[in-house]
């Protein structure tokens, strides 16, 4: 039986490669994209996940989400890092399909009531419609099959400052909100993403076995490689958002830990991840009555980007 997936994204050249890899994939049921801020402001994601879509062949809804943080004030769109479209400046037709009547928080509700149980919320940017989300629904907790988030550092440094990652930099309110809440969560934070990197040749020979979906993936990851190149020395590119659905198909390229999870709300480090491992005790506060996720700590590269070729490479449409 498929999976049921509802992708919460803010597409972003990496969001592009984890929809690809969702609607390419023949055990998920990618039902919606759920769109925020993040790489890109909230309306140009929705423009981004509607022409991905259509690009694509999915008919996937897609219900437009939250526009600022919590309680911060909101910050710059990652352009530098991945175009000022969001998609390494990759020319992808519009959609003529407008986004859902729902926005993020409703559809997300009434799919979970529609499929009880069946649903995994998987979340690649800033949580801040997870957040809105426990706020607006405490049953949510029980009616999701699992919700995976990207974001977060907890053995590693930072992305955006040395301490915190993007993700949850961008709303660390949120990242608190959902990391201590009860329901069955899995972390794919920096420490399992990093590892990982899609080279030039890599990219090349993914477009050359799919042109359809290989070909603009290579595109816009020439631009993020560029990114990466200039300010890591890193030749290419990490392709951070498929890790969380990766989890799902391919559990055994990952390394697992299990703990309690918060994140700083304020302050120099604010949005740091910070991890208690199970069975410990301390004395910081900030981990009473938080339940233990698990968390992605590592991954096998050549399981992982063997993969995503053979998944992305053996799509039909």
């Amino acid at each position: 039986m498929k999976q049921k997936i509802i992708l919460d994204t803010d597409p972003g050249i990496d969001d592009a490669m984890a929809i690809a890899y969702a609607i390419a994939h023949p055990g998920i049921d990618l039902l919606a994209l759920t769109t925020i801020f993040g790489n890109v402001r909230t309306g140009e994601a929705t423009r981004n996940a509607l022409a991905l879509l259509d690009h694509w062949g999915s008919d996937a809804d897609v219900a437009e989400g939250e526009f600022t943080p919590i309680a911060i004030p909101g910050h710059e769109p990652s352009y530098l890092v991945h175009g000022r479209n969001g998609l390494g400046g990759i020319d992808i037709p519009p959609s003529r399909r407008s986004k859902h009547a729902l926005g993020a928080v409703d559809y997300i509700i009434e799919a979970s009531k529609r499929h009880p149980g069946e649903i995994i919320l998987c979340a690649v940017g800033p949580v801040t419609n997870l957040a809105r989300l426990l706020e607006r629904d405490s049953g949510i907790v029980s009616r999701l099959k699992a919700v995976i988030v990207m974001g977060g550092a907890v053995h590693r440094q930072g992305n955006v400052t040395p301490m915190a990652e993007a993700n949850f930099w961008n709303d660390p309110h949120a990242a608190d909100q959902v990391l201590g809440a009860h329901w069955p969560l899995v972390l794919a934070p920096l420490d399992c993403t990093m590892p990982v990197v899609f080279t030039p040749d890599y990219m090349q020979a993914l477009a050359r076995q799919s042109p359809a979906f290989g070909g603009p993936l290579a595109a816009m990851a020439e631009f993020y490689a560029g990114f990466y190149r200039s300010h890591l020395g890193i030749s290419g590119c990490v392709p951070h958002d498929v890790m969380a659905l990766s989890w799902l198909t391919v559990p055994g390229a990952f390394r697992l830990q299990k703990g309690a999870l918060a994140v700083l709300t304020e302050g120099p480090a604010i949005g740091q991840t910070l991890f208690q491992p199970g069975g410990t005790r301390s004395r910081a506060r900030c981990f009473d009555g938080r339940p233990d996720h698990l968390v992605m700590v590592d991954t096998d590269p050549g399981i992982f980007m063997a993969d995503y070729m053979t998944v992305i490479s053996g799509h039909t449409r």
